[in-house]
């Protein structure tokens, strides 16, 4: 079947975006070479590279997108590593970072957890048993709904959590250094990322993100 395409351009960067993509390029760490990368997740430039040569420029902005979900895996993988060195497992640590985010008390309803994660009340349920048979969290009477509960972390819990992001921020801190110290970069890339999500997030485009 024929490969559908959409006619585009991609516009040369100004003196502006010459100028950080330049101070990116001079503080960036030496990438893995081939022999070096990952067998799984390999190295981005890579990849791209093998993928252009199969489709060609025109297909610039899928491939910027598989570069950002190779990105995701490695960011996985760091955040598995944490999570196993406290003996939590991924979805643990993302229920406890809710009820951590939410503030003092610290304490969700089982249905703010269902919306913010996406997933079936079976598996809110089976999560919070996880926690509470842990000793992390506890449920409480909703002052606000004789027959719901809360779910909230326990100091036990908070503790852990608490150890966990500091965890998280050293981790980020050393890995993230060589960037933090290109001027504007972090701004910039932020802007960037945040207008990346907002264009596959628009309205108008759900009907792509959704599927035939």
């Amino acid at each position: 079947m024929a490969r559908t395409s959409v006619s585009r351009s991609r516009t040369t960067p100004d003196a502006a975006a010459r100028a950080v993509i330049e101070r990116y390029a001079k503080a960036s760490p030496r990438p893995a070479n081939e022999s070096e990368a990952d067998p799984i997740l390999g190295n981005a430039d890579m990849l791209v590279s093998e993928w252009k040569k199969q489709l060609g420029e025109e297909a610039d902005p899928m491939l910027l997108a598989f570069r950002i979900r190779r990105i995701g895996m490695v960011l996985d993988r760091i955040s598995n590593t944490v999570c196993e060195s406290f003996g939590l497992k991924g979805n643990e640590m993302h229920l406890m970072m809710a009820l951590h985010r939410a503030g003092p008390p610290h304490a969700l309803r089982p249905s703010q957890i269902l919306k913010t994660h996406g997933v079936t009340s079976g598996t809110v349920t089976y999560r919070i048993d996880q926690l509470t048979n842990q000793g992390l969290a506890e449920r409480l009477a909703d002052p606000t709904d004789r027959r719901g509960y809360l779910i909230q972390l326990t100091p036990r819990g908070k503790k852990m959590m608490e150890a966990v992001l500091d965890q998280f921020a050293r981790s980020y801190n050393t890995l993230l250094l060589p960037f933090a110290q290109v001027a504007g970069g972090h701004d910039v890339l932020e802007s960037g990322l945040r207008f990346f999500e907002a264009c596959i997030s628009c309205e108008d485009n759900k009907s792509l993100r959704s599927g035939p």
